[in-house]
């Protein structure tokens, strides 16, 4: 118990660390739409399993997607994960290659049981980012072209986050139901600049926005446990989200300014709006089913539908529309109580997965697709275990929305059991 404690106090310690160190320097024009991209939801076990959740239920893992789930929690145990990830992404049009890279905080997670059959689950998150940079020269009509008349940055930053509690109880066997209150809260801010390099005459524009979000929603979900013989079972789960309403600030800021930051005329605003309005965000639905045997195999697959062509954002670039995503995956233990070789022991996972953006870009829905893979390590004499996951994708195309984003995300976490409240029999 005690080296469970210590390790907690080190990943909270780790957690401060790459919060208040980690920059997000990932850069991808699709985060321009909307409340930008989405990112990749689920533990490092379910990710590396392709994004799957709606069959997933365990006594030592968390499984926040599906949180009818908790309910599997041991009584007097107690579980805490901490994960961070590694992304970088190349991205490619018709003439340049761009590389960008990042390091974040991935989820920090609690869960534990308020009596038999009756668990409790809390975290954070995140829940989109927005980080993009476009960079564009041109000439004017009639310009010199020397230096490219007009540079053009187009830049965001930010994102959402989400805090999430819920608690799932089975009130028969082999059923299980559950709900997650959460809060999203963030904010995005856009940066515009229209720039004359080849004459000082001229005065440059830069638009800006800013997009702050906070609301709380819920999220309900059920799971049927169908036992099969030769300790096999089936698992059927269910989660449903109601769209729901987002507090919204929204600022635009239309700034005039000379190239000689000595004049009167340094900065001037031309235009100035603020709002408080409510942003909508659209109900989904995911469901799934997983074939278990006990200890040794999962083989899961999940499809979630989210309604985003009712979606309404203020100020927000593009159209949005309905989007389906399907996931599937395996998990495989040869030997999870073998004594003589480590390997066995390991808990090896594989997936795949596909999506369809929520934004319309050029008119047309974004697709993406990735393979992943991963592994969970357990420790030694512990339920505890180390995981590690990674995945490879592909966004998008040259021919139809201009640019063609590659993706490889490595990611690890911390997964930490303990039985406490438990009085040992020796000291």
């Amino acid at each position: 118990m005690y080296k469970t404690r210590k390790l907690f106090l080190l990943c909270l310690a780790a957690l401060q660390t790459v919060i208040s160190s980690g920059q997000v320097d990932v850069t991808s024009p699709f985060a321009r739409y909307g409340i930008g991209n989405l990112e990749l939801q689920g533990t490092i076990r379910t990710l590396a399993m392709g994004g799957v959740s709606s069959g997933i239920r365990s006594n030592t893992t968390l499984n926040f997607l599906t949180p009818a789930s908790y309910s599997a929690i041991d009584t007097a145990s107690f579980i805490f994960d901490f994960a961070i990830d590694v992304a970088g992404v190349k991205l490619v049009d018709n003439e340049n290659t761009f590389y960008s890279s990042n390091m974040n905080f991935r989820h920090i997670l609690m869960g534990f049981p308020i009596m038999k059959n009756w668990g409790v689950s809390t975290g954070l998150l995140p829940f989109t980012n927005a980080y993009y940079t476009i960079v564009d020269r041109s000439t004017l009509e009639g310009g010199s072209g020397d230096d490219e008349d007009i540079f053009e940055q187009h830049k965001g930053i930010g994102g959402y986050q989400k805090f999430y509690l819920g608690s799932a109880f089975s009130p028969v066997k082999y059923f299980s139901a559950g709900i997650n209150m959460f809060l999203v809260f963030g904010e995005i801010n856009r940066y515009n600049d229209f720039i004359f390099l080849a004459d000082n005459n001229y005065f440059n524009t830069r638009k800006l926005e800013n997009q702050l979000l906070n609301g709380i929603s819920y999220e309900a979900s059920a799971q049927f446990m169908i036992p099969l013989k030769k300790e096999r079972s089936v698992n059927i789960g269910i989660t449903y989200s109601p769209e729901y309403n987002l507090k919204t600030v929204y600022d635009d800021i239309l700034i005039r300014y000379s190239n000689l930051q000595s004049s009167s005329l340094a900065f001037d605003t031309l235009y100035f709006y603020k709002t408080d309005t409510t942003s909508i965000l659209p109900r989904s639905i995911r469901g799934g089913i997983s074939f278990n045997k006990s200890e040794k195999l999962t083989i899961a697959a999940d499809i979630v539908y989210s309604a985003w062509s009712g979606a309404s954002l203020p100020g927000s670039y593009g159209t949005y529309s309905d989007a389906i995503s399907v996931h599937a995956g395996v998990e495989f233990i040869p030997d999870k109580y073998s004594n003589y070789s480590f390997f066995n022991r390991i808990e090896y996972r594989i997936g795949g997965r596909y999506s369809e953006s929520y934004a319309l870009y050029n008119g047309m829905q974004v697709k993406e697709y990735g393979i992943t893979f991963g592994a969970g390590i357990p420790m030694r004499r512990s339920r505890s275990r180390a995981s590690f996951f990674v995945d490879l994708s592909t966004k998008g195309s040259i021919e139809e929305t201009y640019f063609k984003e590659t993706r490889l995300a490595v990611g690890a976490s911390l997964s930490l059991f303990d039985f406490w409240f438990l009085k040992p029999k020796y000291d």
